[in-house]
């Protein structure tokens, strides 16, 4: 690495965000080579990257994109990227988008150009001030330790209990034999791409009843300009056997995309059970984003679900994750984990997953795809 700039009492700046991006995520050298790809929305960010590199002498180029659909993407690519010969360290490509996490088909076959060894492709959704001041606080270190300590609470169990202040009161079987659980915590892997913002355990669970009160924020896999905020007008959702049966929101802009997104295929079934661990993420942002979810906090995702299909037999085009402000599990024997107080446990070791982070190509249905949701009158 270039330095170790990772130091938690810092003022919180885009700047510093950018650092602990290079530094504690991408784990930059010197001899390394970065190519930043970036949406329009996401330009400044770029910018703010390159103003890093250059000040570090480190070699870098810059490629727009369109986000979804981007016909000419790789030939722009293909011609700024180097020979793997003319450098000597590592490949580092940081894809920079707000709304979406496009083009895999482009950034995949670089893994194999450049060797997986030798190839970094960090991919960031949610690039907003508060991603570079807040997300990325926390070193991936850090995220694995408190995810290697919450998924050691929940092995071999198979029944809990997830309450909330706001009224959240769930009673969920987990079948761990059958569902994988998926762990984000911004880790660098070989051959993968590493999905920022980090913080999350999730699985799929076999079943869950109850109340389930989201007064934190929605994030959904399609484009809205709704503030998703919900602390002023929580959703309380009635779930039995894993379907929502009725749902209350205040919020009528709220409502009627719900509304809309439910007429889908599967959208009113559990797809998700997950687990924000990221407690360097103070606050939830009006923006449709993944940074709220990995906030500590339950969050429920209707929809498509993140297991192979060869296990969980269905497909749908939405994926909405509704969101608590913070939870506590209650497992069998008494004892009980509240997100918010997760102490990282020194030497818990991370589990060797079957399948790593949330994202291997596609994310909970398209990665932030283009659908198109009605809105019911």
């Amino acid at each position: 690495m270039i330095s170790t700039l990772h130091d938690t009492t810092l003022p919180r700046t885009v700047e510093i965000g950018v650092a602990h991006l290079f530094e504690q995520f991408a784990r930059i050298s010197a001899d390394d080579y970065v190519a930043l790809v970036y949406t329009p929305n996401s330009r400044v960010y770029a910018a703010h990257c390159g103003v890093f590199l250059t000040a570090h002498e480190i070699s870098w180029i810059s490629v727009p994109m369109i986000p979804l659909a981007d016909s000419e993407l790789t030939d722009r690519l293909d011609q700024k990227l180097p020979d793997p010969a003319n450098f000597r360290g590592n490949l580092i490509v940081v894809t920079l988008e707000r709304d979406t996490m496009s083009h895999f088909e482009v950034f995949t076959p670089l893994f194999q150009r450049y060797g997986a060894a030798r190839t970094r492709i960090l991919r960031i959704i949610s690039a907003t001030d508060s991603f570079f001041k807040n997300a990325l606080t926390l070193g991936p270190d850090e995220l694995e330790s408190l995810n290697a300590t919450l998924l050691a609470e929940f092995s071999g169990e198979s029944n809990i209990r997830v309450t909330s202040a706001a009224g959240t009161d769930l009673q969920i079987q987990l079948d761990q034999e059958k569902y994988d659980w998926i762990s984000n915590r911004g880790k660098l892997r070989p051959g993968a791409f590493t999905i920022l913002p980090p913080g999350e355990i999730a699985t799929y669970p076999a079943q869950v009843d109850g109340t389930l009160v989201a007064d934190g924020a929605v994030n959904c896999n399609f484009i809205t300009d709704l503030d998703m905020r919900l602390a002023d007008t929580p959703i309380t959702f009635e779930l039995q056997n894993s379907e929502i049966k009725s749902f209350h929101c205040q919020n009528a802009a709220m409502h009627d995309l719900l509304c809309g997104a439910f007429e889908f295929s599967h959208s009113m079934h559990v797809g998700e059970l997950g687990f924000g661990t990221n407690r360097g993420i103070p606050e939830f942002i009006a923006l449709n984003s993944h940074m709220n979810e990995r906030r500590p906090g339950l969050h429920i995702g209707f929809g498509q679900h993140n297991q192979p299909l060869s296990v969980v037999k269905y497909e749908a085009r939405i994926h909405i994750d509704v969101i608590t402000d913070d939870a506590t599990v209650h497992f069998a024997d008494g004892r009980s984990v509240t997100l918010t107080e997760l102490v990282p446990i020194a030497g818990v070791p991370h589990p060797r997953l079957i399948r790593d982070e949330d994202i291997t190509g596609d994310c909970c249905s398209a990665g932030c795809s283009i659908v198109t949701v009605g809105i019911r009158s």
